[in-house]
């Protein structure tokens, strides 16, 4: 199952600093998409970003808001390149500061900090570091226990931390539902075909209330920005087969049919994943792409990086 496969890190350039394109042969390719992935629609699409050539591989912009590789790797090549993912890098996160990140979380979500509380942390990586940090927000809150179910191909489990206890899944179904909190971090963008994950993780939530967040790089537009002034930013294909910004997330229930269900409660560029203290330019040039969306709105698009929160519709149900 391609859901199982992650990395976590989507801001301003750091893909790019990770891991490199690999040039795709025909062979491992799946044949050119007729219709967008997300919302099913066909026609003609414009090209935002060449990907690669020989054979031609170009980023794609949908009505929907989704930018989309047009030719998808094969499922085996996805499986082999997420096997040795992280090879060379000594975690599986690259967000500087996974407590910082987690109270950023804690307030974004607006989940109650009371009683029990399930997290759902899909694509965390092998030891959930944001969500157990996100965890221990609310403890801190007042939560007496909190339950985190990681779904990832590279997770190892079962953990034990007093209130907080980790179980590990491979799939989304596997995991269940019934979820205060979803965690879809830095892993969309992965997934070749992720119309029925992303609906997965939306049923997952709890009625009456649950939230889920996602973040996603949104670089094309500085990459060809850049190209412009022969500056070359890596995409990472066929690592990242998607650029997801502020059009793609608030446009989404509307592209897979569930507005009566699911509210979009937050939506704005990304947090910045780098400390100053840690990377002071790369902190710096992130938070300055960002500025200027909060003079120029959804016409400035070269933020780097979005976050979207949803919540489940007290009146829905199952």
């Amino acid at each position: 199952m391609i859901d199982r496969f992650h990395k976590e890190g989507s801001g301003l350039l750091d893909a790019a600093l990770m891991h490199r394109s690999r040039h795709m042969a025909e062979d491992e390719l799946q044949p050119p998409e007729k219709e967008c992935p997300i919302c099913l629609k066909s026609g003609t699409r414009g090209s935002v970003l060449t990907l690669q050539q020989n054979p031609r591989v170009q980023l794609l912009a949908c009505d929907c808001g989704c930018m989309f590789a047009s030719r998808m790797p094969l499922p085996s090549v996805v499986r082999d390149y997420y096997s040795r993912y992280y090879e060379g890098t000594h975690e599986t996160a690259t967000f500087d500061g996974s407590e910082r990140f987690a109270r950023h979380l804690f307030r974004v979500l607006r989940v109650p900090a009371s009683g029990r509380v399930r997290i759902m942390d899909f694509g965390g990586g092998i030891d959930a570091t944001v969500s157990r940090c996100l965890a221990a927000e609310f403890v801190s809150g007042g939560a007496r226990n909190v339950e985190i179910a990681l779904v990832d191909f590279n997770a190892s489990c079962q953990h034990d931390w007093g209130a907080i206890t980790v179980d590990c899944f491979s799939t989304i179904e596997e995991a269940g539902q019934g979820f205060d909190a979803v965690l879809a971090s830095a892993i969309i963008e992965h997934i070749p075909h992720p119309r029925e994950v992303l609906l997965s993780l939306f049923h997952a939530l709890k009625p009456g209330g649950g939230s889920v967040y996602f973040r996603t790089p949104a670089v094309a537009t500085i990459i060809r920005a850049a190209s412009r002034l022969g500056v070359r930013i890596d995409f990472t294909y066929p690592g990242h087969v998607y650029d997801l910004g502020q059009a793609f997330w608030e446009r989404l229930l509307a592209s897979l049919g569930v507005q009566a269900e699911f509210e979009l409660v937050h939506s704005r560029p990304s947090i910045v994943e780098t400390e100053f203290s840690i990377r002071p330019s790369r902190t710096v040039l992130a938070h300055l792409m960002k500025l200027p969306w909060l003079l120029f709105g959804r016409s400035y698009t070269m933020v780097g990086g979005w976050e979207a929160v949803f919540r489940r519709s007290r009146a829905s149900t199952v």
